[in-house]
């Protein structure tokens, strides 16, 4: 890899149409707005903002190295399907999560793991801009919802647990996948829940210092004669994986409200205004699309694929 002054890299991105300066300088304070999006905070860069994440997404965050094998999460070619499929052969599954995933990740652990990932790094003066990289990435020393750079950031972040808790999964025979703060663990023995809380946090502490905690309110085993449900997807009797049907279901529904009767449709959506409830439609038919583009191919059929294909490209404003 040739390597590169973040200034020259900076040039030949932008040509002369933005300034060198004004990324040092830009004041990051005014530059990003904090909304509330479905029940959860999220940070909205303002577009000058947007232009430089997109930068070091694009020189840098996008760059640096994951587990492949383990994490499904903010990579293109693979989605949420391909982190279920893989446990479709399985008995039994654990479920889990990390409590406030990305506001805990901090910029010490984002500068810890661009440090430990140099040889990915196209930036030959990393040492000089790493602080001002870590100032424009991060919200009050916080990894933000809503930042471009904030998804490939934990995956890197997360890099060396997935690898190590891999390793000792593939020891006992168990299949481990990630898909952002979410984990997922299957075998065809019990795995035995407490077994697994215990080695997880005990890799989280190692490596985090008790910065990133398992919500056990979100953590379960299923056992054979139970619906297996993860991640929204479903894994069936024959180990093929499908949608759930309560939320094809519902999206039907929400199709048919929105065509006939929008008050109904914001109530059904359990939003107060329009937009919202289109937005969140958007992304559960986004969503059903990824895991079975047949059903989006029968609502259009139902419903016309102008308007079908239209709920689909709304732009989420958050």
């Amino acid at each position: 890899m040739i390597k590169r002054p973040l200034e020259q890299l900076f040039f030949a991105t932008f040509r002369g149409k933005q300034d060198f300066q004004d990324f040092i300088k830009l004041d990051l304070a005014a530059s990003s707005v904090k909304k509330n999006f479905e029940g959860r905070s999220v940070y909205a860069p303002e577009p000058k903002l947007k232009l430089y994440l997109g930068f070091l997404s694009r020189v840098l965050f996008d760059r640096l190295p994951l587990a492949e094998q383990v994490v499904y999460s903010y990579r293109k070619g693979v989605n949420v399907v391909n982190a279920v499929e893989k446990h479709s052969s399985s008995k039994y599954f654990f479920q889990t999560d990390i409590e406030s995933f990305f506001g805990s990740i901090n910029r010490e652990m984002i500068r810890r793991s661009i440090l430990w990932s140099l040889d990915f790094c196209p930036i030959s003066d990393i040492d000089i801009w790493i602080d001002r990289i870590l100032d424009i990435v991060t919200v009050d020393g916080l990894l933000p919802p809503g930042f471009p750079t904030s998804p490939a950031i934990s995956n890197c972040c997360l890099v060396k647990f997935d690898e190590e808790f891999l390793s000792w999964c593939d020891s006992q025979g168990f299949i481990y996948t990630r898909y952002a703060d979410d984990l997922i663990v299957s075998s065809k023995v019990d795995p035995g829940i407490d077994l697994l809380i215990s080695k997880i946090t005990e890799i989280l502490n190692q490596m985090f210092d008790g910065d990133f905690k398992l919500n056990i309110n979100k953590t379960r085993v299923v056992r054979p004669g139970s619906k297996v449900k993860l991640l929204g997807v479903v894994i069936l009797p024959n180990g093929k994986v499908s949608i759930d049907g309560n939320l094809k279901k519902n999206a039907e529904t929400a199709m048919y409200h929105l065509l006939k009767n929008k008050e109904k449709f914001i109530s059904f959506l359990k939003e107060q205004e329009l937009d919202r409830a289109l937005q969140k439609f958007s992304g559960q038919l986004n969503y059903i699309n990824t895991v079975d583009p047949d059903f989006l191919d029968k609502l259009r059929r139902k419903y016309g694929a102008t308007a079908v294909d239209k709920i689909i490209h709304v732009s989420v404003v958050v």
